[in-house]
């Protein structure tokens, strides 16, 4: 029995932790993968205040490490189920827990091109940190125009002989540091209006893509930096909009005592720092709460 059950171990869910066991409130943090969530994809972090740039994996390491240091329980599971009675009864495929509030602190899961053999073609990722060794003196190209997009192909330049970003229109969602960065680059060439409608494949393996229906675009690998959907399918009964869930602003939902914070709920920036923030609120309401 725990006073919050926290659904996932991204800096949202780790921030409401802290703030939680320090607040002397028992908390259980339940994760299907490691710890960070989408900072273990990132090389290098250099808009977070206090470090000139860090490597994401260091800093989700350095953020579970003091979670853990304040005494909170880390159980390694996914999440099957929610249901709340007198209590909530927080449900995994193995176990069952109970808690007076649940946080749900899931994240996202990455969006894909819509494409026939997308599943199916070897040399497709979602992750330049996890597979771009992969693909040393190669040719890659990176689908995205915003700041994840272009951490990645700045990384991939490192490694690949070529590296194209291929934005589906003129719009550049990523900040001017990494567009200036990205025209420094001699082996990034940047396509914009460019759309990916083909994958070409020999035996299952990535060999191009065609682009806008006509020009062919050889590749040893495609990544895909196009944003993701909230991984929210193993609860029902929550007010959402375009799948996002909708929060009041101390993050609690429409059912009294879940809350929802970071990249799962609606708001108007995903970063790092407000994922932090969400987590801190929904910590501080439920202390408030308790007293």
């Amino acid at each position: 029995m725990y006073n919050t059950i926290i659904i996932g171990a991204g800096p949202a869910g780790m921030a409401a932790a802290l703030y939680l066991e320090r607040s002397g409130l028992s908390c259980l943090i339940i994760d299907k993968d490691a710890p960070g969530g989408e900072m273990l994809k990132t090389d290098k972090i250099e808009n977070y205040l206090g470090f000139d740039n860090i490597n994401g994996a260091d800093l989700a390491l350095k953020m579970f490490k003091q979670i853990k240091e304040t005494g909170v329980t880390y159980v390694y599971g996914k999440v099957t189920g929610i249901r709340k009675e007198s209590k909530f009864t927080v449900t995994t495929e193995t176990d069952s827990y109970q808690s007076d509030h649940v946080i749900i602190a899931t994240g996202k899961i990455n969006n894909k091109l819509g494409l026939d053999n997308e599943d199916k073609v070897k040399g497709i990722s979602y992750c330049a940190v996890c597979d771009g060794s992969f693909y040393k003196n190669k040719i890659v190209g990176i689908v995205g125009a915003g700041n994840a997009a272009f951490t990645e192909a700045l990384y991939l330049s490192s490694l690949a002989k070529q590296v194209y970003i291929i934005n589906r229109s003129e719009r550049i969602r990523a900040d001017k540091i990494y567009q200036t960065k990205i025209k420094n680059k001699e082996n990034i060439i940047y396509l914009a209006n460019a759309i990916v409608t083909r994958i070409n494949e020999q035996d299952n393996v990535l060999t191009s893509v065609i682009i806008n229906d006509k020009e062919v675009l050889k590749l040893d690998g495609l990544f895909l930096a196009i944003g993701g959907k909230p991984q929210v399918d193993f609860i029902n009964g929550l007010e959402e909009e375009n799948g996002y869930l909708l929060v009041n602003e101390k993050m609690e939902t429409n059912i009294k005592g879940l809350y929802a914070i970071g990249d799962v709920i609606k708001k108007d920036y995903y970063q790092i720092g407000t994922a932090i923030n969400d987590g801190i609120v929904a910590a501080l309401s439920i202390k408030e709460g308790e007293i």
